[in-house]
């Protein structure tokens, strides 16, 4: 017996689905998207997948494998802004797994309630189950970041001859900020610092005052550099105009990281 296709409703869809699966990679991935970027990402994986769907004769796996794939690179591509294989590939497996996640909830809650399950068809509610299964992911996601917020990095920094590696630690007791932008304020060993006099600017110079423990007031320079890019296990991030006080000394006992970053700089 055929079935028939309405693929104006497939369409739809699996638009409104995209949505929420490019705006769950764009979170896990780091990445700053407009809402343009993750609909015209949206719209070509719509659109991909009834055009797919509709070629005759081709086993299903050869069309997830050669149809599907490159679609969803595309849309992570055009959502997502990825830069470079690595980061594409990354952003391809959380695409994948959160449909896997999603399609699942909205399976498990279709057959649980039976509201739902007499109403399968439905767009608003299958709409509602989406929205639904995206916000659970949306939760899981901030726990786990919240569970990862003090955790070790990889800063890429412009110095006097050539980019300077070291290891940063995002730390969610790093509070300092400077006091007239309010904007926040990373810690670099001052060894480190002496390999980037190229950027010691004096229009760029900071007072940046601080306490803590032992020492109720204090005063450190800081300087703003042009930009800074920042390698986590899931994609680069770059910043611009970011500002950095300078720590006489060594900011880890056991020398694991020589900078530590503000909390702001981990989303």
């Amino acid at each position: 017996m055929l079935r028939s296709i309405y693929i104006d409703r497939v369409f739809l869809n699996n638009f409104v689905m995209d949505l929420f699966l490019i705006t769950l990679t764009v979170k896990t991935l780091k990445k700053t998207a407009t809402f343009f970027r993750i609909l015209t990402g949206s719209l070509l994986g719509a659109a991909g997948y009834c055009l797919i769907l509709c070629l005759p004769g081709i086993p299903y796996f050869l069309k997830v494998i050669f149809g599907m794939v490159p679609v969803a690179m595309g849309m992570i591509k055009l959502g997502c802004r990825t830069k470079g294989l690595k980061e594409l590939l990354y952003g391809l497996g959380y695409l994948f797994t959160y449909s896997f996640f999603t399609g699942g909830f909205m399976l498990f809650l279709i057959r649980r309630v039976p509201f739902l399950k007499s109403h399968k068809d439905s767009f608003l509610l299958i709409l509602l189950t989406g929205y639904v299964s995206f916000s659970f992911c949306v939760w899981g996601l901030n726990k786990y970041k919240k569970s990862r917020q003090n955790h070790f990095c990889r800063v890429e920094l412009e110095g006097d001859d050539e980019s300077i590696l070291v290891c940063g630690l995002i730390d969610t007791g790093n509070g300092l900020t400077e006091p007239l932008s309010g904007k926040p304020v990373a810690i670099l060993e001052e060894e480190v610092w002496k390999k980037m006099n190229g950027l010691k600017k004096p229009e760029k110079y900071k007072i940046i005052p601080y306490h803590s423990i032992g020492k109720e007031n204090g005063i450190l320079e800081g300087y703003e550099i042009e930009k800074i890019r920042i390698e986590y296990e899931t994609g680069t991030r770059e910043l611009a105009h970011v500002l950095i006080a300078v720590f006489n000394g060594k900011l880890s006992v056991k020398g694991e990281y020589q900078m530590i970053l503000p909390p702001q700089w981990a989303s």
